[in-house]
This record gives C-alpha cells, sequence and structure tokens, in this order.
C-alpha cells in the first residue's frame, strides 16, 4: 500500500516538476522578450532624438529663407505699385542680398529675380547669352503658384555647377518673380554635426534622392531606383512600415531607424545598427539555457535520489511502527491512570479532611492524619506520571507571565521548611539581596523545577543541611534580561560517578534496595530536566558519594522591574517568627456602607474581603441605583466604582454632591478604579472624591482605607495577632494543598494564588469565579454588540469592566489586552480596536472549557433523605433567588 502511494507522490512530482519547469521557462522567454523591447526602445529613442533634431535644423534654415524672401517680395509689391525704377529696384536687391548673406551666410544665399522684363542679381554673375530666366525652373515655379512662396526642386545651379535649391515667390505684377538660391552641401555639414552614437543620418528629398548623407559617397544618389543597396533597403522599409519607427535587416545585420518628413516633404532618416546588442542578448539567452538544462538536470536527479531516499525511509518507519505504537500506548496508558487514579485519591482526600474536621477523637484524627500524608503522597506520585505523559506527547507548554521572584521563593521555601524540619534538617537560604523583583516567565514551572530539586534534597539527606541558593548574571539593561543562577546543595547520601547518568532516566533509582524505602517514582529529574529544556536551560550535577550533592541550572529570564528583592532571609525570619492565625483588624456591626460597580463579581468579591468586619453593606449595579439609594438613609463611607455605562463614578459623584437634599453630601467617598498610573490619586482628589483604591482591591489597604474614613464610634479594634500576607498566601495556595479544582484553573493559565489573594480567601475566589463563569457569555455579547453598534463610549466601559474582572481572578495578561483595548477606546483608536479585538474575545471564551470543568460538573448522588415537598421547594427557590439577586453571600451560605 505504501508502495503503491510513494510511486504516485513520484509520479506527481515529476509532473509537478515538469510544471514548475515549463513556468520557469516561460518566466526566461517573458523576461528576455522585455529586455529585448526595452533595448529597441532605447535605440529608438536615440534614433529619434537624432532625426527630429537634424529636421529641426534644417527646416530652421528653410524659415529663415522663407522669412527672407517673403520680406523682400513684400518690399519690392510696394516698388513696383510706386512704380520705382528699375536701378532702384536692383540697388535694393543687392542691398538685400548682402543682409540675407549675413543671416544665412553657412548656405551662401543668393538674391536674384525677373523684374520688369529684366533679370536683376545681387550678386556680381552675369547671364550668358542664351540664359532665359522664363524658362527657369524657378521662374516656372513661382508662375505657376502665384503669391506663394514655394520651394523648388534641387537641381545643378548654372553658375557654380552645384545642386542648390531655390525659394522663389511671383510679385504683385503676375510677371516678375523673386527668388533665393541656397547651396545645399551645407546640409552635409549640418548632418555631420548632428549626428551622436554612430547613427547613419540621411536627408532624402521627395523623390528620394539623397541630398545629404554620413557618408559623402551617397550624395545625388537616388534610392528608389536601386537595387540591393543599403540605402535602398533602408527607403523600402520606411515604406513599407505604417509607424515613424522600422526595422531593416541589410547584409546580415540588424538596424532600427526613425523617419521624420518635413515641411517641405522631404524625408530625414536615423539609423543605428542594434546587431551587437541582439548577439549580446542571445549570447545571454544561451548561457540561461544552459544554466536551466542544468538546473533541470539537477531537479530531475533530486526527484529520482529523493524517491529512492523515501523508499528507503519508509521501509524504516514500517520496522519502526511497532515500538513507536507501543511508546504510545505506553504514554496513553500512563495518561488515562493518572486521571483514573486522580478521582478516588481526590475522594479519600476530601473524606479525610471532613473526618479531621469534625471528628475530635485523637486516634481517629492521628490516623486520618496519616492518610492524609499518604494520600497527599501518592497524589504527587500521580502528578508526576502526569506531566511525564505530556511531555512525551509534547502537550506540555511553556506559558510566561508577569510574576514576583519573592512570591515564588516563599512558595518553594513555605513548603520545602516543612518537611526539612520534620526530618531535623537545617533549610539554609543564600538569596542575593540584588536579584531584580520581577520577571516575565512560567513561574509555575520554575516553582516545579526547584522544588522537585529541594524535594529530592530533604529525601536523600538523613542529616545536616540543605542550601538553597539564587542569584543572577549578565545583567543586560538594554534587554531587559537576566541569568538566574540556582543551585540546591545537600549533605546527603551522593551520588556514584558511574550512576550520575542514570539520575534522569525515566522511572530509575539509583541504588533500589538501598533507597527502597523512600517514596517516588523516579520521574522527578527526568521531568525536572525536560522542562528546564523547554525554558533554554539545562540541569547540571556535582556530587561526591557518601558526601553529599549540588543540583545547579542557569536561567535566562525578561526582567519587568529592575527593583531589587532585598534582604529575603531576614524577612522570611520574621515571617516565621509572626506565624499566626490571620483575623481582621477591626469590626464594626453598627457601620453601613454603600458599593456601587456595575460588575456583580466585583461587588462580590468586595463583601467578601469585608465580610469578618461585620459591616452592613448595601450594593448597587449601576450609578442610577447608587443615587437612588444615598437619598434613603446616611452611610458612612460610599465606594464608586470609575467605569460604569451610562453614568460613571464621576458623574455620579457629581450628582450626589450637587444635590443638597441628599443626605450624603458630606460623606467620604472613594473611588475604584483599575487605574494605577502615576498622579491618578491627584485626578481623582480633584475631581471631589476622598481617595481611591486600586483594582483588584489588596484587602489590608481596604481595611486601612476604611479604618481611616469610619467614624471611630463604629469601631471595634481587635488585639487578637495578625498572621502575615505570606502566611495567608502559603495557607490558600500552598502546592500541597491545591486541589484538582486549582490545578485545573492553573492549567488554564490563571494565577488562582493571585486570585485567592485579591478575593479575601479561596472560598471567596471561587464563589467568585462561579460568577465569573455564568456571566461569561453576557459579557460577551455585550462587549461585542456595542462594538457591532460603533458605541464606542459604552464598549469602552464594558472592556474596562472585564479588565477589572480577569485581574480579580488572576489573569493579569489578559487584563493588560483589555487595557490597551480600553485606551484604545478612550483616545479614540478604532483601528486597533478592530486589529485586536477578535484575540481579546477569542482568549476570553478559551477560558469556558477550563472554567465549565470546574463549574459545569454536575453530580449525582443515590440518597435516602425524604424529599421535600412542592411548597418547601418553591420557598426555598425565592429565598435563594432573592439572595442571588442581592449578591448576598451570607443568605446564600
Amino acid at each position: 500500500m505504501k508502495e503503491k502511494r510513494s510511486k504516485r507522490n513520484f509520479i506527481k512530482n515529476i509532473i509537478y516538476s515538469l510544471v514548475m519547469i515549463l513556468f520557469f521557462v516561460g518566466i526566461i522567454v517573458i523576461f528576455y522578450s522585455m529586455l529585448q523591447k526595452e533595448i529597441e526602445e532605447n535605440i529608438t529613442r536615440k534614433c529619434e532624438l537624432n532625426a527630429v533634431k537634424s529636421a529641426e535644423q534644417i527646416e530652421r534654415y528653410f524659415t529663415m529663407g522663407m522669412d527672407s524672401i517673403s520680406l523682400t517680395g513684400y518690399t519690392l509689391d510696394n516698388m513696383l505699385l510706386d512704380k520705382r525704377s528699375n536701378d532702384d529696384i536692383r540697388d535694393y536687391i543687392v542691398n538685400q542680398d548682402i543682409s540675407i548673406a549675413d543671416i544665412i551666410q553657412d548656405f551662401e544665399p543668393s538674391l536674384y529675380g525677373y523684374i520688369n522684363g529684366e533679370f536683376m542679381t545681387g550678386d556680381d554673375w552675369s547671364a550668358s547669352e542664351d540664359y532665359e530666366p522664363t524658362e527657369r525652373p524657378w521662374y516656372i515655379k513661382a508662375r505657376s503658384n502665384m503669391g506663394r512662396i514655394v520651394l523648388v526642386d534641387p537641381y545643378e545651379d548654372a553658375s557654380s555647377d552645384n545642386v542648390i535649391i531655390t525659394i522663389t515667390r511671383s510679385l504683385c505684377d503676375a510677371k516678375s518673380v523673386i527668388a533665393l538660391d541656397m547651396s545645399i552641401e551645407k546640409f552635409q555639414d549640418a548632418i555631420m554635426t548632428m549626428t551622436e552614437d554612430g547613427a547613419i543620418m540621411m536627408i532624402l528629398d521627395r523623390n528620394y534622392t539623397v541630398l545629404a548623407h554620413s557618408d559623402g559617397n551617397e550624395l545625388a544618389k537616388n534610392y528608389i531606383n536601386e537595387e540591393g543597396t543599403f540605402g535602398s533597403s533602408v527607403v523600402k522599409g520606411y515604406r513599407k512600415s505604417q509607424d515613424d519607427t522600422f526595422f531593416v535587416s541589410f547584409d546580415n545585420r540588424q538596424y532600427i531607424a526613425y523617419g521624420v518628413r518635413m515641411e517641405n516633404d522631404w524625408l530625414c532618416l536615423s539609423v543605428m545598427d542594434a546587431t551587437d546588442h541582439y548577439r549580446k542578448l542571445i549570447r545571454l539567452m544561451g548561457l540561461t539555457a544552459i544554466v536551466s538544462m542544468l538546473f533541470i538536470f539537477v531537479m530531475i536527479a533530486d526527484l529520482i535520489w529523493s524517491y529512492e531516499r523515501k523508499s528507503l525511509i519508509e521501509e524504516l518507519e514500517i520496522e519502526n511502527e511497532n515500538s513507536i505504537a507501543a511508546n504510545q500506548a505506553k504514554s496513553a496508558f500512563l495518561a488515562n491512570m493518572s486521571h483514573e487514579i486522580r478521582t478516588p485519591i481526590n475522594a479519600v482526600i476530601g473524606m479525610n479532611e471532613m473526618i479531621l474536621r469534625e471528628s475530635s477523637e485523637e486516634n481517629i484524627t492521628a490516623y486520618a492524619e496519616n492518610v492524609k500524608v499518604a494520600s497527599n503522597t501518592l497524589l504527587c506520585l500521580i502528578n508526576d506520571i502526569l506531566d511525564f505523559s505530556k511531555i512525551e506527547a509534547d502537550k506540555l507548554e511553556i506559558i510566561p507571565v508577569d510574576y514576583d521572584i519573592s512570591s515564588v521563593i516563599n512558595d518553594i521555601v513555605n513548603m520545602i521548611n516543612k518537611r526539612a524540619e520534620d526530618k531535623g534538617l537545617l533549610l539554609k537560604l543564600e538569596i542575593d539581596r540584588n536579584i531584580p523583583k520581577i520577571y516575565k516567565g512560567d513561574e509555575i514551572r520554575i516553582k516545579q523545577v526547584i522544588t522537585n530539586i529541594l524535594t529530592n534534597a530533604v529525601k536523600y539527606t538523613k542529616e545536616g543541611s540543605i542550601t538553597f541558593k539564587m542569584g543572577f548574571s549578565d545583567a543586560n539593561w538594554k534587554n531587559d534580561s537576566v541569568v538566574l543562577n540556582v543551585s540546591i546543595a545537600d549533605t546527603g547520601i551522593g551520588i556514584k560517578e558511574e550512576d550520575i547518568g542514570k539520575l534522569f532516566s525515566k522511572f530509575d533509582r539509583i541504588e533500589e534496595k538501598k533507597n527502597r524505602n523512600i517514596e517516588g517514582t523516579g520521574l522527578g529529574l527526568s521531568i525536572t530536566k525536560r522542562l528546564l529544556e523547554l525554558m533554554g536551560s539545562e540541569l547540571e550535577v556535582e556530587s561526591t558519594y557518601g558526601k553529599g550533592s549540588k543540583f545547579f541550572f542557569n536561567l535566562k529570564q525578561t526582567v519587568v522591574n529592575w527593583e531589587p528583592l532585598g534582604n529575603y532571609e531576614e524577612a522570611f525570619r520574621q515571617h516565621l517568627n509572626s506565624k499566626s492565625k490571620y483575623h481582621e483588624k477591626f469590626t464594626a456591626p453598627t457601620a453601613e456602607i454603600l458599593l456601587v460597580d456595575d460588575n456583580a463579581m466585583n461587588l462580590t468579591v468586595f463583601k467578601s474581603l469585608i465580610k469578618k468586619t461585620l459591616i452592613k453593606t448595601d450594593t448597587a449595579l449601576s450609578g442610577d441605583e447608587g443615587i437612588n439609594l444615598s437619598k434613603e438613609k446616611i452611610y458612612d463611607v460610599i465606594f464608586l466604582d470609575h467605569m460604569m455605562p451610562e453614568k460613571d463614578g464621576i458623574e455620579t459623584l457629581r450628582e450626589i454632591r450637587a444635590d443638597e437634599d441628599n443626605p450624603n453630601i458630606a460623606t467620604p467617598i472613594i473611588c475604584l478604579t483599575a487605574n494605577a498610573i502615576s498622579g491618578a490619586r491627584e485626578e481623582y482628589i480633584k475631581e471631589g472624591f476622598d481617595d481611591y483604591l486600586t483594582k483588584p482591591i489588596d484587602p489590608i489597604k481596604l481595611e486601612e482605607t476604611l479604618l481611616k474614613y469610619l467614624p471611630g464610634d463604629r469601631i471595634s479594634e481587635n488585639t487578637v495577632e495578625e498572621e502575615t500576607v505570606e502566611e495567608s498566601r502559603e495557607s490558600d495556595s500552598s502546592a500541597e494543598n491545591k486541589d484538582d479544582n486549582l490545578r485545573v484553573l492553573e492549567n488554564a493559565g490563571i494565577d488562582t494564588e493571585a486570585g485567592i489573594r485579591n478575593s479575601g480567601g479561596k472560598e471567596n475566589y471561587m464563589m467568585v469565579l462561579g460568577i465569573f463563569f455564568e456571566s461569561m457569555d453576557e459579557k460577551k455579547k455585550e462587549i461585542e454588540d456595542y462594538l457591532a453598534d460603533n458605541d464606542i463610549e459604552n464598549y469602552t466601559i464594558k472592556v474596562h469592566a472585564l479588565k477589572s474582572s480577569l485581574k480579580i481572578i488572576g489573569l493579569s495578561e489578559l487584563g493588560e489586552e483589555a487595557q490597551k483595548l480600553e485606551d484604545a477606546g478612550k483616545s479614540g483608536d478604532s483601528g486597533y480596536i478592530k486589529e485586536n479585538h477578535d484575540s481579546l474575545m477569542n482568549s476570553f471564551a478559551g477560558l469556558k472549557e477550563p472554567l465549565s470543568e470546574v463549574f459545569g460538573k454536575k453530580e449525582t448522588a443515590v440518597d435516602d433523605r425524604p424529599t421535600a415537598d412542592e411548597e418547601l421547594m418553591k420557598e426555598f427557590y425565592k429565598e435563594v433567588s432573592s439572595a442571588a439577586e442581592n449578591m448576598d453571600c451570607d443568605e446564600l451560605e
């Protein structure tokens, strides 16, 4: 089957090659045709220039002669009418002859005439006794064209035996004639001086007699009467041609000619030899043909060789198919088993967590703690297998985002420190305080790499210490990049030199018998090595058997903010010493605030963040709704979102402040905005706000703002010690405690740690995400409808709201894309919106699938509890609906 397919492909390739060859030949023919045409056009332009220039020069001489005879004839007409004497007329002709000779002296003009029955000349020439003027061509021609200036065909002059032309005119008495002779030999000199680029120039009269020629030997020849000469070939070519430009072949040479007819019906011809140009073109075409044939030969040879090579490759592929199929089956088995095993493991972990929460029996909780440790270990093993199967299937991607290195270090250290303490090991930190703080990279994979190495160090170290060191080098300020230098050294069992090669083998563990009690799949370092390769780095190892090992790598990262990290070790020690469960800074059960935001998810997040302060919170989804609520009672503080459709936060503020009857005219009003640029605070204060908070809202800053603006008698401050922000992050986002839902979200590129932090806890975060998921279709439709209606103002407001939501749930990078569209909307840049709108919407829509895995599942269970009656369920749905509409989380719970 494959052999037949290969032959068919070979025939297709031959046909394709022939088509390409014909196409290539066609291109060459067209190219050389265009080149030949260009050569001919260049030569034609030169011929035309020579011919036109020569014709214009000769006609200029004739014009001077005609003007002279016209003026002379006019004067003589007046003298005849005045009946002047012949002596006066003769004197005038003599003087005029001298004047004309000065004007057109190159043509040796001679003025004469037959007037009042007497032959008169302007020079000293005397006619012979048998000379009869009335029989001469000049007299006859003038008498036959009464009153007109006419040109007599060239003839031999009686006095000089030279070929001349005569310009003649009859006078007013109808018997007298005045004439001007001009020597035609001067045309020869004129042509020779005007000839350029080797052109052959010739002037022919109306009978095709040569009057002037670049070759003086051609003078006086009549080309119309000749056969087989160059001149006759030129004349025949001209007479056959319909254009001024024509081609002549003579004596195996090719000529291009151009002819210009003058007013006296003479012909001025310019002829140029194009033979050498054509020969060069032919030689170039021949060379091209040779190269083309070589190219065709090479192409055909390559096809034959390719056919043979493909046949050999196909044979090898057939031999390897079984091994490839087996490898794919193995990867598929690993992936399927990993997913299948995760389901019962998560059930075990979940049920065990309920035992820990609800059981008060010491022995039961001890068993449950052991189950928790074992199940988490098993889950880590399954995760390793799943990652490995993704790597083998080339489905593991590196997703760069902005991240804070202090957060990465903190998460890693918090997770490893407990394990090290349990084994009595000292975790040493050597973090360069000058290392830049904010980078762009895949922080999840970086944490996974370092965690894998540190976990191995803890596993294989019985006593002593583990040193985690991080620094940087090759800082490039111009390109905003550094190389992170990471190393982990331990005082463990070390590795034999012959075993170092086994470190990165799949499912292979060093000294299996000796280390059989240490859990693990043997995949950790293999995964770590592959992840580093995907990020452009390499894992290296140094080890002394029995003394310890050192693993290290260098990873290039883009720097987003060059602010130095500072003394991390000191900050971490203070963090360890200040660990305690978080408690709100204050409670204010009698305080009432109003929150106005068009985004229901933002309302939920805000209320969740202040839930433990017991503050009563009224919410509104629009500026007008907020104004109506503000008229009903006095609030201690009002929070207004800036960007809202129809009536934004600034307009709402102005309307509240302008209404003298509004009980909240003096109430502190805080602006909620995603605008965190420099000078934003001053702008909002200038508009009339008392303060502003940036989104996503920082819980600590929110509490500080409430403490600042709530009346003192409403506040009851707590004295319970707070845990630090890092501890809160650890408790919510520790890698060991992340459930399946968070992993699904993180695989979709969502920064769940930031989302939990922004929402005030994991429980609130999942609630916020659920609201986000349910409103996705509605938000997308609103944005696209506004764009379709070209309503850029409301489009910008809705994109602003989407940006805030994205940043709250942990999609900062996608939020930045929305920010750019928002900025474009504010500046009226519709071009940028049209180019980038679809990209944002596609990315936004792409979140639906992973979120549906978390919120779209509907679990069913067999339950023997009695079914509620219909009336009870109606009342229940009514209460739930009311609580949902009011975004009252406490009531919903």
